[in-house]
């Protein structure tokens, strides 16, 4: 693989891992502690965009799945954990 596909890659894996990590903390704020996002303040509101408005319920939690998914079958490796090969 060359060294282009390889940083894209990288930056793809980086990135679903850690979209499922903040969408995993949303919910477990949301839900778990039963806070709502508003209290936050405007980094509540921001996030709440992005996931809900932005994105779409499903389009959120399928992302990092798909971007896996797609790892796995481009290079072989679904890579959810980023820092390693």
């Amino acid at each position: 693989m060359n060294d282009m596909t390889e940083r894209v890659c990288q930056l793809l894996s980086w990135y679903a891992f850690l979209h499922a990590l903040t969408l995993t903390a949303i919910l477990f704020v949301h839900f778990v502690l039963s806070i709502d996002m508003k209290i936050l303040g405007e980094p509540g509101r921001l996030l709440e965009i992005y996931f809900l408005e932005l994105l779409g319920r499903n389009t959120a939690i399928c992302l990092s799945p798909g971007i896996w998914l797609g790892l796995r079958i481009v290079t072989g490796a679904a890579r959810v954990l980023p820092w390693r090969q």
